[in-house]
Protein backbone atom coordinates (compact mmCIF):
# COMPACT_ATOMS: atom_id res chain seq x y z
CA UNK A 1 0.00 0.00 0.00
CA UNK A 2 1.11 3.60 -0.54
CA UNK A 3 1.13 6.49 2.37
CA UNK A 4 -1.61 8.27 1.08
CA UNK A 5 -3.78 4.44 1.07
CA UNK A 6 -3.62 4.36 5.05
CA UNK A 7 -6.50 5.94 6.94
CA UNK A 8 -4.00 5.28 10.53
CA UNK A 9 -0.73 6.44 11.01
CA UNK A 10 1.54 5.60 13.80
CA UNK A 11 4.49 8.00 14.35
CA UNK A 12 6.72 5.47 17.45
CA UNK A 13 7.01 2.18 17.30
CA UNK A 14 7.32 1.78 20.93
CA UNK A 15 5.12 0.05 23.57
CA UNK A 16 2.43 2.95 23.24
CA UNK A 17 2.60 2.71 19.31
CA UNK A 18 3.00 -0.57 18.96
CA UNK A 19 -0.48 -1.23 21.09
CA UNK A 20 -2.28 1.69 19.27
CA UNK A 21 -1.52 -0.44 15.82
CA UNK A 22 -2.31 -3.92 17.08
CA UNK A 23 -5.44 -2.60 18.59
CA UNK A 24 -6.87 -1.22 15.28
CA UNK A 25 -5.65 -4.01 13.05
CA UNK A 26 -7.38 -6.05 15.04
CA UNK A 27 -10.84 -3.91 14.31
CA UNK A 28 -9.66 -4.82 10.64
CA UNK A 29 -8.36 -1.79 9.44
CA UNK A 30 -4.85 -0.68 7.80
CA UNK A 31 -2.13 0.87 9.92
CA UNK A 32 1.36 2.54 8.61
CA UNK A 33 4.21 2.57 11.86
CA UNK A 34 6.67 4.99 11.35
CA UNK A 35 9.68 4.61 13.79
CA UNK A 36 13.20 7.46 13.58
CA UNK A 37 15.61 4.60 15.24
CA UNK A 38 16.82 1.87 13.37
CA UNK A 39 14.51 -0.77 15.62
CA UNK A 40 11.55 -1.23 17.43
CA UNK A 41 10.65 -1.21 21.27
CA UNK A 42 11.48 2.54 21.68
CA UNK A 43 13.10 2.35 25.41
CA UNK A 44 12.51 -0.87 25.92
CA UNK A 45 14.36 -2.33 23.56
CA UNK A 46 16.39 -4.75 23.66
CA UNK A 47 19.27 -7.48 22.75
CA UNK A 48 20.40 -10.90 23.10
CA UNK A 49 24.57 -10.37 23.23
CA UNK A 50 26.64 -12.94 21.02
CA UNK A 51 29.00 -13.41 23.59
CA UNK A 52 27.62 -13.80 26.90
CA UNK A 53 23.34 -14.52 26.02
CA UNK A 54 22.62 -11.90 28.06
CA UNK A 55 19.75 -9.60 27.55
CA UNK A 56 21.02 -6.22 27.59
CA UNK A 57 18.08 -3.51 27.99
CA UNK A 58 19.58 -0.80 25.57
CA UNK A 59 18.36 2.41 27.62
CA UNK A 60 19.11 0.99 31.05
CA UNK A 61 16.99 -1.77 33.44
CA UNK A 62 13.09 -2.23 32.62
CA UNK A 63 11.31 -4.25 35.14
CA UNK A 64 7.50 -4.85 33.72
CA UNK A 65 5.23 -4.43 36.81
CA UNK A 66 1.47 -4.23 37.64
CA UNK A 67 -1.22 -3.92 39.98
CA UNK A 68 -3.55 -4.21 37.18
CA UNK A 69 -5.28 -7.25 35.78
CA UNK A 70 -6.26 -6.21 32.58
CA UNK A 71 -2.91 -4.94 31.40
CA UNK A 72 -1.39 -8.31 32.50
CA UNK A 73 -4.07 -10.07 30.50
CA UNK A 74 -3.32 -8.39 27.55
CA UNK A 75 0.56 -8.30 27.54
CA UNK A 76 0.58 -11.85 28.45
CA UNK A 77 -1.11 -12.83 24.95
CA UNK A 78 2.13 -11.66 23.35
CA UNK A 79 5.16 -12.57 25.70
CA UNK A 80 5.78 -15.28 28.77
CA UNK A 81 7.44 -13.93 31.47
CA UNK A 82 10.15 -15.35 34.05
CA UNK A 83 8.79 -14.41 38.03
CA UNK A 84 11.67 -12.04 38.70
CA UNK A 85 11.28 -10.00 41.42
CA UNK A 86 13.10 -6.62 41.74
CA UNK A 87 15.08 -5.70 44.75
CA UNK A 88 17.34 -3.01 44.91
CA UNK A 89 20.07 -1.83 47.01
CA UNK A 90 21.72 1.51 47.49
CA UNK A 91 25.41 2.34 48.11
CA UNK A 92 26.22 4.80 50.59
CA UNK A 93 29.61 5.36 52.17
CA UNK A 94 30.43 2.21 50.70
CA UNK A 95 27.72 -0.09 52.31
CA UNK A 96 25.05 -1.35 50.79
CA UNK A 97 21.17 -0.53 52.20
CA UNK A 98 18.32 -1.96 51.01
CA UNK A 99 16.08 0.57 49.65
CA UNK A 100 12.91 1.83 48.92
CA UNK A 101 13.98 2.31 53.31
CA UNK A 102 12.79 -0.45 55.41
CA UNK A 103 13.42 -1.82 59.02
CA UNK A 104 17.01 -3.24 57.83
CA UNK A 105 18.01 0.32 56.32
CA UNK A 106 16.98 2.19 59.63
CA UNK A 107 18.72 -0.23 61.73
CA UNK A 108 21.74 -0.63 59.83
CA UNK A 109 22.65 3.00 59.18
CA UNK A 110 21.76 4.01 62.91
CA UNK A 111 23.60 1.15 64.53
CA UNK A 112 20.02 -0.05 65.99
CA UNK A 113 18.26 -3.11 66.59
CA UNK A 114 14.83 -1.99 66.49
CA UNK A 115 11.28 -3.47 65.99
CA UNK A 116 8.75 -2.33 63.46
CA UNK A 117 6.73 0.24 66.14
CA UNK A 118 10.36 1.47 67.72
CA UNK A 119 11.19 2.41 64.48
CA UNK A 120 8.45 4.19 62.83
CA UNK A 121 8.08 6.38 66.41
CA UNK A 122 12.06 6.80 66.17
CA UNK A 123 11.52 8.20 62.56
CA UNK A 124 8.45 10.47 63.41
CA UNK A 125 10.78 11.79 66.16
CA UNK A 126 14.04 12.00 63.46
CA UNK A 127 11.84 14.24 60.95
CA UNK A 128 9.95 16.30 63.85
CA UNK A 129 13.75 17.72 64.77
CA UNK A 130 13.59 19.36 61.81
CA UNK A 131 10.89 21.28 62.59
CA UNK A 132 9.65 21.70 59.23
CA UNK A 133 5.97 22.09 58.96
CA UNK A 134 5.28 23.62 55.54
CA UNK A 135 8.18 22.51 53.21
CA UNK A 136 8.80 24.71 50.38
CA UNK A 137 10.92 22.32 48.30
CA UNK A 138 12.60 19.17 47.57
CA UNK A 139 15.00 19.23 50.23
CA UNK A 140 12.33 20.76 53.01
CA UNK A 141 9.71 17.78 51.98
CA UNK A 142 12.37 15.03 52.56
CA UNK A 143 13.89 16.85 56.19
CA UNK A 144 10.03 16.63 56.85
CA UNK A 145 9.18 13.39 56.04
CA UNK A 146 12.53 11.20 57.59
CA UNK A 147 14.64 13.34 59.18
CA UNK A 148 18.09 14.41 58.27
CA UNK A 149 19.94 11.30 58.59
CA UNK A 150 17.93 8.96 56.22
CA UNK A 151 17.49 11.94 54.04
CA UNK A 152 21.20 12.96 53.34
CA UNK A 153 21.91 9.59 53.03
CA UNK A 154 19.59 8.49 50.34
CA UNK A 155 17.47 10.83 48.51
CA UNK A 156 19.96 13.99 48.47
CA UNK A 157 23.12 13.00 46.28
CA UNK A 158 21.20 10.82 43.77
CA UNK A 159 18.66 13.20 43.47
CA UNK A 160 20.69 16.04 43.09
CA UNK A 161 22.82 13.79 40.46
CA UNK A 162 19.68 13.23 38.64
CA UNK A 163 18.45 17.14 37.89
CA UNK A 164 22.16 18.46 38.26
CA UNK A 165 20.91 21.22 40.55
CA UNK A 166 19.96 21.25 44.33
CA UNK A 167 17.42 19.73 46.13
CA UNK A 168 15.99 23.01 47.74
CA UNK A 169 15.37 24.22 43.53
CA UNK A 170 13.22 21.25 43.02
CA UNK A 171 9.20 21.12 44.19
CA UNK A 172 8.18 19.69 46.90
CA UNK A 173 5.35 17.91 44.74
CA UNK A 174 8.10 16.00 42.96
CA UNK A 175 8.41 14.44 46.52
CA UNK A 176 5.18 13.37 47.23
CA UNK A 177 5.92 10.72 49.53
CA UNK A 178 8.76 8.52 50.68
CA UNK A 179 8.09 4.91 50.65
CA UNK A 180 9.43 3.78 54.28
CA UNK A 181 8.30 0.54 54.92
CA UNK A 182 8.86 -0.89 58.83
CA UNK A 183 9.00 -4.51 58.01
CA UNK A 184 11.82 -6.44 56.46
CA UNK A 185 9.88 -6.88 52.86
CA UNK A 186 12.54 -5.68 50.41
CA UNK A 187 10.83 -6.02 47.57
CA UNK A 188 10.81 -2.56 45.14
CA UNK A 189 7.25 -2.91 43.94
CA UNK A 190 5.58 -4.15 47.16
CA UNK A 191 1.74 -3.85 45.72
CA UNK A 192 2.51 -5.70 42.34
CA UNK A 193 0.20 -8.42 41.71
CA UNK A 194 2.10 -9.44 38.35
CA UNK A 195 5.94 -8.81 37.18
CA UNK A 196 8.97 -10.05 35.74
CA UNK A 197 10.90 -10.05 32.74
CA UNK A 198 9.63 -11.28 28.93
CA UNK A 199 11.79 -15.00 28.65
CA UNK A 200 12.40 -13.60 24.98
CA UNK A 201 13.38 -10.04 25.64
CA UNK A 202 11.18 -7.09 25.14
CA UNK A 203 11.93 -6.75 21.61
CA UNK A 204 10.45 -9.63 20.84
CA UNK A 205 7.75 -9.09 22.83
CA UNK A 206 7.00 -5.65 21.06
CA UNK A 207 7.27 -7.82 17.44
CA UNK A 208 5.21 -9.80 18.42
CA UNK A 209 2.73 -6.69 18.80
CA UNK A 210 2.96 -5.23 15.83
CA UNK A 211 2.93 -8.57 14.01
CA UNK A 212 -0.11 -8.58 11.72
CA UNK A 213 -0.32 -8.74 8.32
CA UNK A 214 -2.41 -5.59 8.24
CA UNK A 215 0.53 -3.49 9.95
CA UNK A 216 3.26 -2.02 8.43
CA UNK A 217 6.15 -1.22 9.99
CA UNK A 218 9.17 1.23 8.55
CA UNK A 219 11.83 1.95 10.80
CA UNK A 220 14.94 4.47 10.16
CA UNK A 221 11.63 6.79 9.01
CA UNK A 222 10.69 10.11 10.40
CA UNK A 223 6.91 11.24 10.33
CA UNK A 224 8.10 14.45 8.20
CA UNK A 225 9.73 11.21 5.87
CA UNK A 226 5.85 10.26 5.21
CA UNK A 227 4.15 13.43 5.61
CA UNK A 228 3.40 15.40 2.49
CA UNK A 229 2.06 11.44 1.20
CA UNK A 230 -0.65 11.28 3.77
CA UNK A 231 -3.97 11.70 3.36
CA UNK A 232 -6.17 14.21 4.83
CA UNK A 233 -8.59 12.53 6.43
CA UNK A 234 -5.76 9.78 8.08
CA UNK A 235 -5.85 9.79 11.75
CA UNK A 236 -2.27 10.42 13.17
CA UNK A 237 -1.25 9.16 16.62
CA UNK A 238 2.04 10.87 17.16
CA UNK A 239 4.18 9.44 20.03
CA UNK A 240 7.45 11.82 19.34
CA UNK A 241 8.64 14.62 21.18
CA UNK A 242 6.21 17.47 20.72
CA UNK A 243 8.66 20.34 20.92
CA UNK A 244 11.33 18.80 18.75
CA UNK A 245 8.03 17.79 16.36
CA UNK A 246 7.48 21.89 16.29
CA UNK A 247 10.76 23.08 15.14
CA UNK A 248 10.94 24.49 19.33
CA UNK A 249 8.90 27.12 18.04
CA UNK A 250 7.74 27.97 21.26
CA UNK A 251 10.64 26.89 23.18
CA UNK A 252 12.43 23.95 24.26
CA UNK A 253 10.21 21.77 26.85
CA UNK A 254 12.28 21.11 30.15
CA UNK A 255 13.84 17.49 29.90
CA UNK A 256 16.90 14.97 31.38
CA UNK A 257 19.08 12.74 29.63
CA UNK A 258 21.04 10.04 30.64
CA UNK A 259 24.11 8.43 28.99
CA UNK A 260 25.05 4.76 29.59
CA UNK A 261 28.50 3.28 29.41
CA UNK A 262 28.93 -0.68 28.95
CA UNK A 263 31.85 -3.10 29.55
CA UNK A 264 31.52 -6.79 29.37
CA UNK A 265 33.57 -8.21 32.85
CA UNK A 266 33.64 -10.84 35.26
CA UNK A 267 33.37 -8.06 37.67
CA UNK A 268 29.70 -8.94 39.50
CA UNK A 269 27.84 -6.81 41.25
CA UNK A 270 25.69 -9.89 42.24
CA UNK A 271 22.16 -8.58 41.81
CA UNK A 272 20.51 -6.08 38.97
CA UNK A 273 20.43 -2.96 40.20
CA UNK A 274 22.45 -1.13 42.77
CA UNK A 275 21.84 2.53 43.49
CA UNK A 276 24.98 5.41 43.76
CA UNK A 277 23.31 7.70 46.50
CA UNK A 278 27.12 9.61 47.33
CA UNK A 279 27.62 12.53 45.11
CA UNK A 280 31.03 12.10 44.86
CA UNK A 281 29.67 8.72 42.27
CA UNK A 282 29.54 10.43 39.01
CA UNK A 283 26.56 7.82 38.04
CA UNK A 284 23.15 7.21 39.67
CA UNK A 285 22.66 3.45 38.88
CA UNK A 286 24.79 0.17 37.59
CA UNK A 287 23.17 -2.68 35.85
CA UNK A 288 23.62 -5.93 35.90
CA UNK A 289 21.57 -7.49 33.21
CA UNK A 290 22.07 -10.90 33.27
CA UNK A 291 20.69 -11.28 36.89
CA UNK A 292 17.34 -10.64 35.10
CA UNK A 293 17.75 -13.99 33.10
CA UNK A 294 16.29 -16.22 36.26
CA UNK A 295 14.93 -18.71 33.63
CA UNK A 296 18.26 -19.60 31.87
CA UNK A 297 20.53 -20.37 34.88
CA UNK A 298 23.45 -20.92 32.41
CA UNK A 299 23.18 -17.10 31.82
CA UNK A 300 23.16 -16.16 35.76
CA UNK A 301 25.66 -18.41 36.88
CA UNK A 302 28.48 -17.80 34.07
CA UNK A 303 31.64 -15.67 35.37
CA UNK A 304 30.95 -13.21 32.47
CA UNK A 305 28.62 -10.02 33.20
CA UNK A 306 27.39 -7.22 31.00
CA UNK A 307 27.42 -4.33 33.33
CA UNK A 308 25.91 -1.05 32.22
CA UNK A 309 26.35 2.66 34.07
CA UNK A 310 23.74 4.80 34.02
CA UNK A 311 24.72 8.66 34.21
CA UNK A 312 22.16 11.59 34.04
CA UNK A 313 22.39 14.33 31.59
CA UNK A 314 21.51 17.09 30.41
CA UNK A 315 19.05 17.56 27.30
CA UNK A 316 20.53 19.10 24.34
CA UNK A 317 18.73 19.51 20.95
CA UNK A 318 18.48 16.83 18.70
CA UNK A 319 19.36 14.37 21.62
CA UNK A 320 17.33 11.65 23.75
CA UNK A 321 14.91 12.37 25.63
CA UNK A 322 13.78 10.59 28.95
CA UNK A 323 12.27 12.30 31.36
CA UNK A 324 9.88 15.42 31.67
CA UNK A 325 10.44 18.03 34.05
CA UNK A 326 6.90 18.63 35.53
CA UNK A 327 5.71 21.48 36.59
CA UNK A 328 3.94 24.28 36.50
CA UNK A 329 5.42 26.34 33.72
CA UNK A 330 6.27 23.59 31.69
CA UNK A 331 3.00 22.17 31.90
CA UNK A 332 2.07 25.51 30.69
CA UNK A 333 4.32 25.54 27.72
CA UNK A 334 2.97 21.73 27.13
CA UNK A 335 -0.62 22.93 26.45
CA UNK A 336 0.80 25.84 23.97
CA UNK A 337 2.59 23.14 22.08
CA UNK A 338 -1.07 21.14 22.25
CA UNK A 339 -2.69 23.68 21.46
CA UNK A 340 -0.05 24.48 18.51
CA UNK A 341 -0.28 20.79 17.09
CA UNK A 342 -4.15 20.84 17.66
CA UNK A 343 -4.64 23.84 15.06
CA UNK A 344 -1.93 22.58 12.05
CA UNK A 345 -3.12 19.19 12.49
CA UNK A 346 -6.69 18.90 13.19
CA UNK A 347 -6.18 15.19 12.70
CA UNK A 348 -3.62 14.24 14.77
CA UNK A 349 -3.54 12.74 18.55
CA UNK A 350 -0.12 13.11 21.19
CA UNK A 351 0.60 9.85 22.82
CA UNK A 352 2.99 8.36 24.68
CA UNK A 353 5.57 9.03 27.13
CA UNK A 354 7.08 11.34 24.85
CA UNK A 355 3.66 12.83 23.27
CA UNK A 356 2.07 13.01 26.68
CA UNK A 357 4.95 14.65 28.33
CA UNK A 358 4.41 12.36 31.22
CA UNK A 359 6.70 10.13 32.85
CA UNK A 360 4.54 7.10 32.56
CA UNK A 361 5.29 3.24 34.10
CA UNK A 362 5.68 0.54 31.52
CA UNK A 363 1.87 -0.63 32.42
CA UNK A 364 0.44 2.97 32.61
CA UNK A 365 1.67 3.36 29.00
CA UNK A 366 -0.20 0.05 28.00
CA UNK A 367 -3.05 1.10 29.85
CA UNK A 368 -3.95 4.55 28.25
CA UNK A 369 -2.79 2.76 24.91
CA UNK A 370 -5.75 0.48 25.00
CA UNK A 371 -8.04 3.31 26.22
CA UNK A 372 -7.27 5.50 23.38
CA UNK A 373 -7.47 2.62 20.67
CA UNK A 374 -10.58 1.86 22.38
CA UNK A 375 -11.96 5.23 21.71
CA UNK A 376 -10.65 5.42 18.09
Amino acid sequence: MKVEDYKYIVAGAGIFGAIIAERLASKGNHVLVVEKRDHIAGNIYSYTDEKTGIEVHKYGSHIFHTELDEVWDYITKFTEFNDYTHTVNTRYNGELYPMPINLDTINKLYGTNMDAEEAEKFVAEEAAKTGITDPKNFEEKGLSLVGEKLYTAFLKGYTEKQWNTSATNLSAEILKRIPVRFSHDNRYFITAKHQGIPKEGYTKMVANILDNDLIEVCTNTSFQDIESEISADAKIIYCGQIDQFMNYELGVLPWRSLRFEEVRTEETLGEAVINEADPAVPYTRSHDYKYYQIHQSEVVNQKACYICREYPADFEKGGEVYYPVNNDESEALYQKYVAAVKEKYPNMILGGRLGAYRYWDMDIAIKNALELAEKL
